[in-house]
């Protein structure tokens, strides 16, 4: 490979300017067309960073990158067999940068270059002006490559300049003497430090700085100077000093990165030739630890309020108890990550109540069915999300994580269901057996998410509403059941019920809910009741009113329905009805009163009889508030 890198340096290096120029624009155009990841970051990334641009501009500036990027790589290769002359006139530099150049030569101490990644930098080892008096060097740290041959031949590329070069894996200690005997040294610091780093924020996202610019200017007394080439034409820049400001309350990483926000801010098309296509907010994007902010060293985001701007999605479940079982989980990994903004993807008709509680950012109502619905899903996506979290276990879900374009996918992996549209999967096979028969469903994800991550403890605290009063009087009743008739108990039992309590006291109202399915048993059981105290609600609520029907109810009893979910997650006392479900994966899991009775016979729910429930409900009601 070094071969070949040779081989092509040489050749590109005996082309005149502009015919590398045409190369150069050739191979960004051919690169804007591909569907790379790279080009997918760097798109991202601009959009991020200016979210007033338009996705013309976003596009235009992303090929100007890609030219810039790809001219770095190309002087790279050709620098080693050019002409000193052609060195020379790499850099320019006007006369208040030179007067600047001057007084650091004339410095007793040493000088630590900050630098940040623009397309030229590499031209400031050849330009002969940005050198220390005699006597002294220049020096540059770098992270080396996977290919020691390689990196051998880079580094004698760079010595051949006059530059000394010190590996950030193992010439550290080496660095730190260098400068302390005067020299110069630079530093490309805005690089993504990963684990070992400190958190911050750049552009309102978080990153991870290098603290290596405070460490050597703190134990070399070397004085720190912002610097970087801006790029005037092909293969030529024209270099910028600036005062880094720094002291006990600010670091020199923190200063370097606010001075470097400022430069892609101000600038009309966003600086181009920063390399925008890398993976600078690349913090934490670890699968394990990918729904937890950690860090070592907080110090810098302490008293920051973050903004949540990197976007994460959440594919909701499909039936409303579902849905409300994952949100204990939810509300946890949205404050494991405070700076994610999270897209929360389910149905239309959850749209209400997941609003209402602020459960997301953002909302991507699900289209309607039918041959277009994954085009339709496509076309409401406005942000390729980063990480895709799938509460579904159907194929349906995983292609439209997969049509999202997010490099991550995660879920469950659960026995004899393949799902090769995931990148990455929770295997449940991982849990105890029995343990994970006996499991809350609740709890199952919660493993999936902590398999992820996450560290934040699962909250049961009800959400509930500060202004509705609750009526101890009021009982709330959910016959009905939307996705299996077998769960449903008969009007009789409900009829039956209504009357023994109305017998025990006749202070009750009794309030009926349920979906437009619902109308037909709710109806029948309002029709053959007498009373005036009976008030038919199925069909004219959405989930957002509903749940503030059911907050304000002093109990609500009915079968195994997300409505039961929805009254527990208010903080409603509820009794709910067991037959064919396993009450201890489905039943309410937030932390109020909750009963469960079980039918003796769990395929016939009617084997409970209208008896067996007055008697609990009689018993329990005194305490209930």
């Amino acid at each position: 490979m070094v071969f070949f890198i040779k081989t092509f340096g040489f050749i590109f290096a005996h082309l005149n300017t502009s015919t590398l120029e045409q190369i150069v624009s050739l191979l960004a155009k051919l690169f804007s067309i591909l569907p790379t990841s790279r080009k997918q970051t760097l798109l991202s990334n601009l959009r991020y960073a200016f979210p007033q641009w338009t996705d013309d501009k976003i596009h235009r500036v992303a090929r100007i990158s890609v030219a810039r990027m790809l001219e770095m790589g190309f002087f790279s290769l050709t620098y080693p067999f050019m002409s000193k002359s052609r060195w020379s006139s790499s850099v320019l530099y006007s006369e208040n940068t030179e007067k600047k150049l001057f007084e650091l030569k004339k410095l007793k101490t040493p000088v630590l270059f900050l630098l940040p990644h623009f397309a030229l930098f590499e031209t400031l080892a050849t330009s002969p002006n940005f050198r220390p008096f005699a006597g002294k060097r220049l020096g540059a740290i770098f992270r080396p490559n996977r290919s020691p041959k390689l990196d051998q031949w880079i580094e004698s590329a760079r010595n051949s300049t006059g530059l000394v070069t010190f590996s950030r894996k193992e010439g550290l200690l080496k660095a730190k003497s260098f400068l302390k005997e005067g020299n110069w040294l630079v530093v490309l610091f805005d690089q993504n430090a990963g684990d070992r780093g400190t958190l911050d924020l750049f552009l309102d996202r978080l990153v991870s700085y290098t603290t290596l610019p405070d460490s050597l200017a703190r134990s070399t007394g070397a004085k720190p100077v912002f610097i970087f080439p801006r790029r005037i034409k092909f293969f030529q820049s024209k270099l910028e000093i600036f005062e880094i400001p720094h002291g006990n309350e600010t670091s020199i990483a923190t200063n370097s990165h606010r001075l470097l926000e400022r430069i892609l801010k101000t600038d009309t098309d966003g600086c181009p030739e920063w390399l925008w296509s890398h993976g600078k907010w690349k913090i934490h994007a670890r699968v394990e630890s990918r729904y937890q902010l950690l860090n070592k060293r907080k110090q810098l985001i302490v008293g920051k309020a973050l903004c949540r701007r990197t976007n994460f999605f959440i594919r909701m479940p499909n039936w409303l108890g579902d849905v409300l079982m994952t949100i204990p989980v939810l509300l946890a990994i949205r404050k494991g990550r405070p700076d994610v903004r999270f897209t929360l993807v389910a149905k239309p008709q959850y749209m209400s109540l997941l609003r209402k509680f602020e459960l997301g950012d953002d909302y991507l109502p699900l289209p309607k069915g039918g041959f277009g619905y994954f085009l339709n899903f496509r076309k409401q996506l406005k942000c390729r999300p980063e990480n895709y979290l799938l509460f579904t276990n159907s194929l349906r879900g995983d292609i439209e994580a997969f049509l999202s374009g997010s490099s991550q996918r995660f879920g469950l992996n659960l026995p004899n269901r393949l799902r090769p549209l995931l990148t990455n999967a929770f295997d449940t096979a991982k849990l105890d057996r029995d343990g994970f028969r006996q499991m809350h469903q609740t709890e199952v994800w919660e493993q999936m998410a902590r398999y992820f991550g996450l560290r934040e403890p699962i909250s049961k605290e009800p959400l509930r509403f500060t202004k509705i009063l609750r009526n101890k009087f009021k009982i709330g009743l959910v016959p009905g059941s939307s996705n299996s008739p077998e769960k449903r108990w008969s009007s009789s039992n409900w009829i039956s019920l209504i009357e023994k309590l109305s017998s025990f006291d006749n202070g009750f109202d009794f309030h009926l809910y349920g979906t437009v399915k619902d109308i037909g048993i709710t109806k029948d059981i309002s029709t053959s009741l007498c009373s005036a105290n009976v008030f038919d609600h199925a069909g004219k609520t959405d989930l957002s009113e509903l749940s503030e029907e059911l907050a304000s109810c002093g109990l609500v009893i009915g079968n195994d329905t997300g409505a039961m979910h929805l009254a527990n997650m208010v903080g409603s006392p509820v009794v709910v009805l067991f037959g064919p479900t396993d009450s201890m994966k489905t039943k309410p899991f937030f932390g109020c009163e909750c009963i469960a009775l079980h039918s003796p016979n769990p395929l016939k729910i009617d084997h409970l009889t209208s008896d067996e429930v007055f008697r609990v409900m009689k018993k329990k009601y005194e305490n209930i508030s």
